[in-house]
């Protein structure tokens, strides 16, 4: 009977030598996992946050608040979606004035209206930047607005960045 619970006490010994060796190789993949969702969850709120300060910006656009030359309105908007781009006085973008793309191409509606999307083209997009073009913009203009953010990823250094981009077509009002 020695024996047999010998072999019993060595056999369980083995087994929790697996056993931690076991967590030890699945806990850091696991963690890894658990990081990457909460990662790509926080993409999609910068995502959804960069899209509604888009539409923000596009409203004031479209009522005239922004209107004339890129001097004129430039600073205003980017200001205006910066400030659209935070959470309870944080910042989601950090340094937000240096790190937005804006670019708004904008043409008279024409006739019939709405013609003058035909003439009008997206911003360019290389890599991690987007052409940043501010045209003049007036009543009665088709405009093409985007706001752009090269998003860095924090657990994949190695892969970079990605470029998250909210875009809007309207045409302005007859103020």
């Amino acid at each position: 009977m020695p024996l047999l619970s010998s072999r019993r006490t060595s056999r369980r010994r083995h087994e929790r030598g697996a056993v931690a060796l076991e967590y030890a190789l699945v806990l850091p993949l696991f963690l890894a996992a658990v990081f990457a969702l909460f990662e790509i969850g926080f993409t999609f709120v910068v995502q959804g946050l960069l899209d509604n300060a888009t539409q923000h910006a596009a409203r004031l656009m479209r009522i005239g608040n922004y209107s004339g030359s890129a001097d004129e309105y430039n600073a205003q908007l980017v200001g205006k979606v910066c400030q659209d781009l935070m959470i309870g006085g944080y910042s989601v973008v950090p340094s937000c004035q240096a790190n937005i793309q804006v670019y708004v191409a904008a043409a008279d509606a024409g006739v019939p209206s709405g013609s003058g999307f035909t003439s009008l083209k997206p911003a360019t997009i290389n890599g991690n930047v987007m052409t940043q073009t501010q045209d003049y913009v007036s009543s009665k203009y088709d405009v093409i607005l985007q706001i752009g953010y090269a998003y860095p990823w924090a657990l994949m250094a190695a892969t970079g960045k990605t470029m998250l981009v909210s875009t809007l077509a309207f045409q302005t009002e007859p103020y």
